[in-house]
Parts: C-alpha cells; structure tokens; sequence
C-alpha cells in the first residue's frame, strides 16, 4: 500500500503532485524510513525534535508542586523572620538569607519554565529574551547558592578555628560586602553558557534552494558551536563545583579537628580543676553550641553535595 505526499502546511514542500511515496525510502539525512516531504508538520516536528508533550509531565508535575510548596513555605518564612526581627540579623543569618532568595527565584520563576516546557516542548513563546532569561536566571542562581554555601562555610571556620579574629571579620558590614561579590560573581559567570543559548527553529524539507522556517518548531536550545558549550561546562564545572567541594571539605575538616582538640583539652582540664566547675560547665556549654551550630553546617553541605553530584553527570555528559 502507498500513500501521496502530504503538502498541508508547507507551501514550497519537495512534493511531486502525483508522487507516490512507497518507493522512497530515505530522508534528507539518508536514514531508512519514509522521505520527509511524506510527513504531517506534527509528524515532521515529532521526528526531529520529540513529542510535543513529556511522558513523565503529570509525576513531574506532583513532584514539583510539593518542592514549590515545601521550599516556596520554608525559604519565604525564613527571608520574614530575619528581615522582621532585628535579633535574627546575625552575619551568618544574611549568608542564609541570601540562599532563601536565590532558592524562591528558582522556585518562582524557574520552576514554572520547566514545567512549560514538559508540558510543550515546542514552540517556545517566549522569544529569545525569554530564552536568555531562563538560561542566566537559572545559571546565576547555581552560581550564587554553591558560593554562598562557600562563604558561609569559610565564616563558620573562621567563628571556630580563629574565634578572636572573628570579632573583626565576622561583622554584618562584612557579610553584606562579600554577598553582594557572590551574586556579582555569578551573574558574570552566568553570561558565558547564557549567550552560548537562542531560538533554533527546523527547517521545511523544500525543493530547490528555498527552504522556509517553520515557526512551530521554535525551541530554546545551544545554537552555538559544541565546543564553546563544552569549554563553558568544563571551566564552570571545575570553579563552581570541584573547587568548593574541596574548600568546603578542607574547612570542615580543619573545624573537626578543632573541636576535637578542644574536647580533649576540656576533659584534661576537668579531671584538674575540681574547684572550677562553673567554669567548666559554662565553657562546656559554648562548645556544645559551636558543635550544633557546624553539625548543621554538614547537614547543608551534604545537602549541597548531593545536589552538586546529580548536576554533574548530565553536564559532563552533554560536554562530550
């Protein structure tokens, strides 16, 4: 059984009017299967640029809708409790409330690209502006949260390992200062992968030298060479990902260390000092707040590790 060729939604389609498409048998990429000028625009587009629709959209959906809930509650009410109460405004606090911004950008504005996406792959309404943006909010914001991570984790040791420099390091004109340098710092990072991003449209599969855009088909994708992309990936990959990991993993370190120093010199100092016991008991307190405090420092910074670990893989794996 043979079947003519389709013209419907091109007007200068490579299609003969009484041609028959049973005896051709490849495409303009010569791969097996019938010639393109035998396909629909929706069978056209499905071909070369996938369904229309993600199969995984409906659990993707659920599973993004209880993140928005969850993050969107936690990091709004923690941006009102510091902004709100004097007392909660601390130099490690701003650190936290720089990552509760630079989470609610990605839970506003981020997730509901993604999720516009999976639900219609194509076309992508929003232009090439809306393309950069997406592209740079969602670098800039990686960027921003693994150095913020950082410089909390640097100001962390300094509070344990130095706590008499850290009265003049540790300060909130301080804090602020190297905040504003993080999200600086990111957002000239962000430019590099943002620009190496457009608007790829397909082309129609015309006769002759004329070949029309089809505006259907416009997607937000890497239209520049491969190679940039894959420089682009594998600098940011070694500044923003194994660079803090190892910085981080040093300080933390060094902070154990620390504290454990100091829990054997206040064991040592308990079995000699007998007639100070309020001084012990004081100083044993400060320790186990100083302990509480980094213990939930790893906690963040598992949580930043693991984040950073299923990142990685699909970013080296597009590099290659």
């Amino acid at each position: 059984m043979t079947s003519r060729y389709n013209c419907s939604f091109a007007d200068s389609w490579d299609c003969p009017q009484e041609g028959m498409c049973g005896n051709l048998t490849s495409d303009l990429n010569g791969s097996a299967g019938p010639v393109d000028a035998c396909l629909t625009q929706e069978e056209y587009l499905e071909k070369y640029l996938g369904p229309l629709r993600s199969s995984v959209f409906l659990p993707v959906c659920l599973t993004y809708l209880l993140i928005f809930l969850v993050g969107a509650f936690g990091n709004l009410l923690t941006c009102i409790v510091i902004a709100r109460n004097k007392v909660m405004r601390t130099p490690t606090n701003y650190y936290l409330f720089s990552l509760a911004v630079s989470d609610l950008l990605v839970l506003l504005l981020g997730m509901p690209l993604e999720l516009y996406e999976m639900w219609q792959n194509y076309p992508f309404l929003l232009g090439k502006g809306g393309c950069y943006f997406k592209t740079f909010l969602f670098e800039t914001v990686c960027f921003a949260s693994i150095l913020n991570v950082t410089a909390l984790s640097v100001e962390r040791y300094i509070a344990v390992v130095h706590p008499l420099r850290a009265k003049y390091v540790v300060t909130h004109t301080h804090a602020k200062r190297v905040i504003m340098t993080v999200w600086g710092i990111s957002v000239l990072c962000a430019v590099p992968n943002t620009s190496l991003h457009g608007i790829f449209t397909l082309q129609s599969a015309a006769g002759g030298t004329t070949r029309k855009e089809i505006p259907e088909s416009a997607i937000c994708t890497l239209v520049k060479p491969r190679w940039m992309y894959n420089l682009t990936i594998q600098v940011t990959t070694l500044l923003f990902f194994m660079l803090p990991m190892l910085t981080i993993s040093a300080l933390y370190l060094l902070i154990g260390l620390q504290l454990k120093r100091e829990k054997m010199l206040q064991v040592m100092e308990a079995e000699t000092s007998l007639g100070r016991d309020s001084y012990c008991n004081v100083r044993s307190q400060q320790q186990k707040a100083r302990r509480r405090q980094v213990t939930k420092m790893l906690c963040e910074y598992c949580c930043y590790l693991f984040h950073s670990l299923l990142q990685l893989p699909p970013a080296l794996l597009t590099s290659t």
